[in-house]
């Protein structure tokens, strides 16, 4: 289950996450994880969500899900590993644009060129060290998380 929904996430199919929750948590996940309603809405608005979502890549290969803990049906699986985040700088060069626009700041674009080349080099690790709550429900796994903790870049 946990496996299931890393791999949503490295595929950015983040509709596909909700039928991985509990009940009344289909949209929870998505939300918490700010994809993509709030990233636009909210933070940006106007931003293309779906334009950032594929200009950012999220690697999950190096993350692994352990051996859980059941107790009735409740389970506690701990998760640890990295994420590693790179960047699509072509991608990435008209949502920039249009963030700088929108703040009103000015850079040229040897400048803006400059900043998606360090960009598309810089491919972060993300750390993750958490345990994933999943309940039973109508014989099926399904994540039900009070919340989700974002980790923190290194």
């Amino acid at each position: 289950m946990v496996t299931d929904a890393l791999a949503k996430v490295a595929a950015k199919d983040i509709e596909g996450l909700r039928p991985l929750a509990c009940a009344g948590q289909e949209d929870r996940i998505r939300d918490q994880l700010g994809l993509p309603g709030s990233i636009g809405g909210e933070l940006l608005p106007g931003l293309d969500t779906q334009a950032l979502l594929d200009a950012v890549q999220l690697g999950v290969g190096d993350v692994k899900a352990g051996e859980a803990i059941i107790e009735g049906d409740v389970a506690e699986v701990p998760v640890t590993g990295t994420i590693k985040v790179t960047f699509d700088a072509a991608a990435m060069r008209p949502i920039l644009r249009q963030v700088l626009d929108q703040q009103g700041t000015t850079m040229t674009d040897e400048q803006l060129d400059a900043l998606l080349k360090t960009l598309e080099s810089f491919g972060q690790d993300v750390p993750v060290d958490q345990t994933v709550r999943l309940v039973r429900e109508d014989g099926a796994w399904k994540i039900c998380q009070d919340t989700i903790e974002l980790p923190a870049a290194s």
